[in-house]
């Protein structure tokens, strides 16, 4: 049946299903036979199933051929064996059989191996001979193999060298005769083409060829193609003249005026210049076209463009030549951006450090661990990330997603992990999501990830996620962010890893900043830089007035938009720029969108609580539209601190490590930033979206001093001094406030009474007034005072108040408020 056309028939059937076999391997189908099919090659030959599709294109290539021909039997025979060896050599080296052999009839392991045809004979030799045995029969079995079916690397080599060659001379000859047919069409007679002696062929027919090396045949083909034109054009008026005097083109260069004769370079770009004014064949034309795919494709084969770093920072390089950079003449101003080169990178920084059989064996011990829990769950993908693998879990029929939840410190324990996290559903699928960590992270610099933020003025860099995207947020859409975690979580390094992100893209005449420092030492490094509307603000009464302050702006803009007809800050600034404003008496100028960074907001609410809060909520509320933003950070994110005003109009949130999954419920409504690593490992709460695992950028004090410096070089600060002597409402001077004075001098009891209420944990205003020894209207006074404070909570009926503090915190607050009043 060899050679016939029954042969023919059977063989291109074998392949198409061979092709079918691959078609649901590589692209899963929800079919049932396409699927059957993927389920069926994988339970048999698990990893190399593909193996199998493989060898059964060569068993269909041999009805092509007589008998004799170069897909023999033994060929057949021996390319079986030498499969079944390496199915045999995947499962026998699997560490679960060698101490549990019945785990070849495991499925979900079996899959992972070389399947139930890998693993009959891996567990027929580790019973028998053991391990090591084993692996010296099979790798004999594949040598036995390769001398039954006549293999020879040397023979195909050789073979794959002269087709190579032969089709490398095909073109050259081919590309000869173009060149004479141009010849004999500049000079208007036709050049013969001579015959050649017939070479011998190999056996896919092609013609045979001496030449051993790629760059001497391409050198010889250069000069053999550019002789003739070379002797051609250094004729009276050279190739191009020819044509123009051809076409009739009067101004053709004289005999006298020719220029010198054109070099190989110039000959080989003449018919491409020539075919774009339209003067010389089609076929000339495609000739050009071909050998500049020629060295396109050169260039692809070139070892750096295979380089995985160097394609990262080409394609960064591409997303930072998309980005808007300052112009001179912007706003009036001629400003320079820092270059990204400024920044370190990682280009690995998208990828696991684990290897793909470390993450294989990590998911064979995980679906062991479900099964001994009693799960029929089955662990079918995984996604690795510069700091956790999310393994992807189908849930068995009947089972409840809490059943797997329960099992976060079991697993941890058998997979020696430091944290697990389960999930569900991972996004856009109906899989349960398991977090386990790399045994190495891969870090993440803020160059990895600023030259993805392409667009708006506010897009700052986060990090990347746990599949090793890039994660970029858009401060003006959020329009808030709150930023909470432990000390060493990282947050004072995401905060400026944001700063950073601003002073990269933006100018003083785009974005200013208001820096809120109780700390003093976290932004210290920014004093100086134009982009400031103050000085950073590191006294508690001046971060009242700073915030006070913004309030007032937000007012003073929105009605500004009111009188001008604009919806927003974007609307505003275009019809300044279109001149639509120019006819206003005193026209308006564009205004700067405004970010209020707070580093630590609990030692505000301590100091100043109901006057923060009250700022904070109003531009949560209202400051959108006038393009003023809040980034909010702290390390206490408990209730008294993030309190219920200020969570509600915050959507977006991040939640580094926290101490405990209360504080995770505080900032992100649910638990999970318990369980994080720290360090910049982060849930990123997007505009109330499903928290997603991020692994945050790192910037440096180098990175940050030498970007500050490059700013500084530039232009001087315009500080605006009004912001720090704001008056805020409640406080003395305050006209029409309807709060007290929490330090007033005609209350000079209010310390110990709140020593009293702390040491009793009874919040009584008559108990208050026996223990004083003062009046009823007195005593209640001091109980106002006291919940002003944060000592007591509100009233509740005719039951003492609560309690909110002890006596640490409440000589905290002593301590705190003596420096707030300069004591």
């Amino acid at each position: 049946m060899r050679g016939t056309i029954k042969g023919y028939i059977v063989g291109i059937a074998l392949i198409v299903c061979a092709v079918a076999m691959v078609a649901s391997l590589v692209v899963p189908s929800g079919a049932i036979v396409t699927r059957t099919m993927a389920w069926l090659l994988r339970l048999c030959f698990g990893r190399a199933a593909i193996l199998f599709p493989t060898a059964l294109v060569v068993f269909a290539l041999g009805f092509f051929f007589e008998e004799g021909g170069p897909i023999s039997k033994r060929s057949i025979v021996g390319m079986s064996m030498i499969i079944l060896a390496i199915l045999g050599l995947l499962s026998i080296n699997m560490p679960l059989f060698e101490s549990h052999p019945e785990a070849v009839v495991n499925p979900p392991v079996v899959e992972l191996y070389g399947g139930y045809v890998g693993g009959a004979l891996a567990w027929l030799l580790l019973v028998s001979v053991g391990r090591a045995v084993g692996n010296i029969i099979l790798a004999g079995v594949i040598i036995v193999g390769a001398v039954v079916g006549d293999f020879s690397v040397l023979r195909l080599a050789g073979r794959v060298r002269e087709t190579v060659r032969g089709v490398r001379e095909a073109r050259s000859v081919a590309h000869e005769r173009r060149m004479d047919q141009v010849g004999a069409y500049g000079t208007g007679t036709p050049t013969p083409v001579k015959e050649e002696d017939p070479a011998p062929t190999t056996f896919l027919g092609a013609r045979k060829t001496t030449v051993l090396r790629r760059d001497l045949e391409a050198e010889d083909d250069s000069a053999e193609a550019s002789e003739p034109l070379r002797e051609r054009a250094s004729g009276p008026l050279g190739l191009l003249g020819r044509l123009r005097h051809r076409d009739g083109d009067e101004t053709a260069p004289a005999p006298a005026d020719v220029a010198p004769p054109l070099d190989a370079t110039r000959v080989r770009d003449a018919p491409v210049e020539a075919a774009r004014a339209g003067s010389i064949p089609s076929f000339l034309e495609e000739a050009a076209r071909g050998r500049s795919s020629k060295r396109s494709k050169a260039r692809r084969r070139d070892p750096i463009h295979k380089d995985g770093g160097s394609a990262q920072r080409e394609s960064r390089r591409a997303a930072t030549a998309a980005m808007p950079t300052a112009r001179p003449g912007d706003a009036a101003e001629d400003f320079e951006l820092p270059p990204f080169s400024m920044l370190s990178s990682n280009p690995n920084s998208a990828s696991s450090a684990s290897s793909k059989d470390e993450l294989d064996h990590t998911m064979a011990r995980l679906q062991g661990t479900l099964e001994e829990f009693g799960l029929t769950s089955k662990v079918v993908d995984y996604i690795s990330g510069p700091l956790v693998t999310t393994f992807r879990v189908e849930m068995g029929e009947g089972e409840r997603v809490n059943k797997i939840r329960t099992l976060e410190d079991d697993i941890a324990l058998t997979l020696a992990a430091e944290k697990v996290r389960i999930f569900a559903p991972i996004p856009g699928t109906s899989f349960v999501g398991i977090e386990i960590p790399n045994k190495t992270r891969q870090n993440v610099h803020l160059g990895d990830v600023l030259p993805y933020a392409t667009g708006g003025s506010l897009e700052v860099a986060i990090g990347r996620d746990s599949a090793g995207k890039p994660v970029i947020a858009d401060i003006s859409k959020m329009p808030h962010m709150l930023v909470a975690g432990t000390t060493g979580s990282g947050k004072s390094v995401m905060i400026n890893s944001m700063i950073m992100s601003l002073l990269m893209r933006t100018t003083p005449s785009q974005v200013r900043l208001i820096m809120i420092d109780p700390k003093r030492v976290e932004f210290s490094a920014y004093n100086g830089l134009p982009h400031l509307y103050a000085p950073v603000v590191t006294e508690p009464r001046q971060a009242a007035s700073a915030l006070s302050w913004a309030v007032s702006e937000m007012e003073r803009r929105l009605k500004v938009f009111q009188k001008a007809g604009a919806r927003d800050v974007k609307v505003y600034n275009r019809m300044c720029s279109s001149g639509k404003l120019a006819e206003m008496d005193n026209p308006p100028q564009p205004m700067p969108l405004l970010v209020v960074i707070i580093d630590e907001l609990s030692d505000l609410m301590m100091v100043a609580g109901k006057d923060v809060e009250a700022s904070i909520v109003r531009i949560a509320q209202l400051a959108r539209a006038a393009g003023i933003h809040l980034v909010i950070a702290t390390q206490r994110p408990s209730a008294n601190v993030v309190t219920g005003l200020i969570k509600s109009n915050i959507d977006s949130r991040v939640a580094l490590k926290v101490s405990s999954g209360i504080d995770s419920r505080v900032i992100l409504d649910e638990t999970g930033a318990e369980r994080l690593l720290g360090n910049g490992d982060m849930l990123f709460k997007d505009r109330g979206l499903t928290p997603r695992r991020v692994l945050g950028c790192y910037t440096s004090d180098n990175e940050i001093n030498s970007v500050v410096e490059f700013i500084r070089s530039q232009a001087e600060p315009d500080y605006h001094e009004e912001i720090l002597s704001q008056v805020v409402p409640g406080q003395p001077g305050a006209q029409g406030g309807a709060g007290a004075d929490p330090d007033d001098p005609y209350d000079p009891l209010i310390w110990e009474a709140a020593q009293i209420v702390v040491d009793s944990q009874l919040g009584s205003t008559s108990g208050l007034q026996r223990r004083l020894k003062v009046g009823y209207a007195r005593a209640g006074r001091i109980m106002d005072m006291l919940e002003t404070k944060g000592v007591v909570g509100p009233p509740d009926g005719s039951r003492p108040r609560e309690v909110l503090l002890d006596t640490e915190g409440l000589e905290e607050l002593r301590s705190q408020e003596e420096a707030y009043r300069g004591v």
